[in-house]
């Protein structure tokens, strides 16, 4: 994967669809929200094992799949000649949505959580991108460029209900709901910016710039209580992921390598965040302790393995 193909996050084009990103932990009764979090009222999740969706080519084409919190047992959900990419979890692990172009143009898929049965909720000719579920599952938050700009959208889990939350002439991106489905995080080249991160009301109202950096901010995730956001930044001169408070104060580093590091994905489960980075050579999926400690690599391919998405 080239380096600089993070930055396609910044200006995306119709087809130009970027590469989608443990320890083993004691079992819990709770839900994840299939973006990194869930709500106080999730329903119990549906397996028992904690697992991570990611996307690889390595059998030719990009598909997804999925595997268990510490690496093992990689499996292949989805088999179509178009590309099937950025998984996220429903609430309840029953459920995957993913942007798949098999109709012709990115749309936003949902399958079961083996990757069965898929359908095309978005059924549009923009370029739908980015999914994440509301915390109680009832709503789907994706970006499309439908209107000829990047904008957030929201829509019923059953495609129906579509209502365009964000209008501004920008790029607006990777919107995550926060675990009290309140706000929506997103990344957007407003302001004159490169790109930054914002957050926003559920319902688009009340938009706040949470990054004023003249790098790249971007692909934001909330942390499991939401009073954190990691995201990637290019400050230091590469990609490398950061965290900060959900007011915007407090940026820290937790990478610092010369590699690429993006798309972390925060986990309920472990409190761990996963990510993808091209560290080792290639890019493959890894998972860091909260504060940045204990980096190991779960993929070990040579193929492009991108876009994790933990329970």
């Amino acid at each position: 994967m080239n380096r600089d193909n993070y930055q396609r996050e910044s200006a995306r084009k119709p087809r130009g669809l970027m590469r989608h990103p443990v320890a083993v932990v004691a079992l819990l009764n709770l839900a994840l929200a299939g973006c990194g979090s869930d709500g106080p009222t999730a329903p119990p999740f549906a397996n028992t094992e904690p697992r991570i969706l990611f996307v690889s080519n390595r059998d030719g084409n990009d598909e997804i799949y999925s595997m268990n919190s510490d690496g093992t047992n990689q499996v292949r959900l989805t088999n179509d000649p178009a590309k099937d990419e950025r998984p996220v979890w429903s609430p309840d692990g029953t459920k995957i949505a993913f942007i798949s172009e098999r109709a012709g143009n990115p749309e936003v898929y949902v399958a079961n959580a083996d990757g069965s049965s898929p359908i095309n909720l978005s059924q549009t000719a923009g370029a739908e991108n980015d999914p994440c579920w509301s915390p109680d599952g009832t709503k789907i938050v994706f970006a499309s460029n439908r209107d000829g700009n990047n904008e957030i959208y929201v829509m019923n889990a059953d495609g129906t209900g579509v209502t365009r939350l964000t209008n501004n002439p920008a790029s607006d991106l990777w919107p995550k709901f926060s675990p009290d489905g309140k706000q929506i995080v997103f990344q957007a080249n407003r302001d004159g910016a490169t790109n930054d991160v914002y957050v926003m009301n559920a319902d688009g109202s009340g938009v706040v710039r949470l990054t004023t950096n003249a790098a790249v901010d971007q692909m934001p995730t909330w942390s499991p209580t939401g009073q954190q956001i990691a995201f990637m930044s290019t400050r230091d001169g590469n990609p490398e992921i950061y965290v900060m408070n959900s007011d915007g104060s407090g940026q820290v580093g937790l990478t610092a390598n010369p590699a690429l590091d993006a798309r972390p994905s925060w986990s309920r489960h472990t409190g761990q965040i996963a990510f993808a980075s091209d560290r080792d050579g290639n890019m493959e999926v890894y998972v860091m302790n909260a504060d940045g400690s204990n980096p190991a690599r779960l993929t070990s391919n040579t193929a492009v393995d991108d876009f994790p998405s933990i329970k």
